[in-house]
């Protein structure tokens, strides 16, 4: 009985597997209906094919063997992977942000601070011309970190006809190695049945390879820092750390949790100062390269509010700057009990990774939450 209870679960457990897979696959269909044909209802389909992936995700998930042995689990590795893979050619519909990026990163190969000067500025209008990006970022002039403008020209470099390319070579080696050592950190941990979640994620799976969203490295580094810290490399999982802040701010946020755990004080001091020495060489290099890496985020951040519900709740009866109060009170007493916990309990955390990880998902997901803009993908390192 026992075995034929296991076969059984098994069948399910590939056919969800299988089913992610088919339905990340819609996006062909999708990117058709959506750039060769004028239909009012993609926006509808995408929210489908989310909810089925999704659904098939958590199947898988409810069905994975209650195993720590890889070999189980490698129908669901074979699904997430082909599915990264399989989706490299969709040419993306629900986001333009990658004509952006290479936009960006064309400007600085050509010795133009992004920085200062905007996509609509007169000297730019040969390479607007040929590059054709978004015109709604026009007036805008960069908001992207010194390291993510470095990838973004790193794509850009190979011309117009190669760049969109690149940039998704780019991003699938990022999706695979997330995808690896988010296996390894579970393994180690025993804790593979919960593999489903990542491996079939549509989040992970759709914003990187239909929307070619940088916040896929992003979560690498997130997941890069959480392995080092596993293998006991403090001073890398500072370096990725900050890394990764480099590209987007979140990452950052990991220093709190983590530097509170740590029971030697210099220690501690080590594992932030080798993030903070990473953070300022980077900045330092690209103002040495005539960049002046500030940008656009206090404009961005005033003048767009998309589905962030706690800040449209307190805007209803609330000012601005009685909102700012409110979240910077929010923030501060959030990071407050998270730190002291953490310190309070850091004998224990070796036998309650319950503490330290839901403490890590709590400042990754605070700013996504106190933030008046939150796209789908922000939340991808959650």
């Amino acid at each position: 009985m026992r075995l034929f209870v296991r076969s059984s679960n098994t069948a399910l457990f590939y056919s969800s597997a299988l089913g992610a897979l088919a339905s990340s696959l819609l996006s062909y269909w999708l990117s058709f209906i959506a750039t060769e044909q004028i239909n009012p209802f993609v926006g509808f389909y995408t929210i489908a094919q989310y909810s089925l992936m999704a659904c098939f995700m958590l199947l898988a998930w409810k069905w994975s063997p209650q195993s720590n042995v890889l070999s189980h689990y490698r129908w669901l590795l074979v699904a997430g992977v082909g599915a990264r893979v399989l989706l490299f050619d969709v040419t993306p519909y629900a986001s333009n942000d990658v004509d952006r990026y290479l936009f960006d990163g064309r400007i600085a190969i050509e010795g133009i601070d992004p920085y200062r000067v905007s996509h609509d500025d007169p000297q730019l209008t040969e390479l607007r011309e040929l590059w054709q990006p978004p015109s709604e970022h026009a007036k805008y002039v960069t908001l992207y970190p010194p390291l993510a403008l470095g990838f973004f020209a790193a794509a850009a470099a190979t011309g117009i006809t190669h760049a969109v390319l690149t940039w998704k070579i780019i991003l699938l080696a990022a999706s695979l190695a997330t995808l690896w050592l988010i296996t390894k950190l579970l393994a180690r941990t025993k804790k593979l049945e919960h593999l489903a979640l990542a491996a079939l994620s549509p989040l992970l799976i759709l914003e990187t390879h239909v929307g070619l969203h940088l916040d896929a490295l992003s979560t690498l580094a997130i997941v890069g820092a959480l392995y080092c810290w596993q293998q006991g490399w403090i001073a890398r999982t500072g370096i990725v750390i900050g890394l990764g802040a480099t590209i987007k701010i979140l990452p950052l946020m990991l220093l709190l949790p983590l530097m509170f755990t740590l029971k030697r004080l210099y220690v501690a001091a080590w594992f932030v100062v080798s993030a903070l020495i990473t953070i300022v060489s980077i900045y330092w290099l690209a103002i040495g390269l005539g960049f002046h890496p500030v940008g656009s985020i206090g404009i961005f951040f005033e003048k767009w509010r998309f589905a962030a519900p706690l800040f449209v709740a307190l805007d209803t009866f609330l000012s601005g700057h009685q909102i700012l109060i409110v979240m910077l009170s929010i923030a501060t007493i959030a990071c407050t009990l998270v730190a002291y916990f953490c310190w309070c309990y850091r004998d224990s955390l070796p036998n309650n990774s319950v503490l330290l990880v839901g403490s890590c998902q709590l400042v990754i997901a605070l700013p996504l939450l106190l933030s008046p803009v939150t796209f789908p993908w922000y939340l991808m390192p959650l």
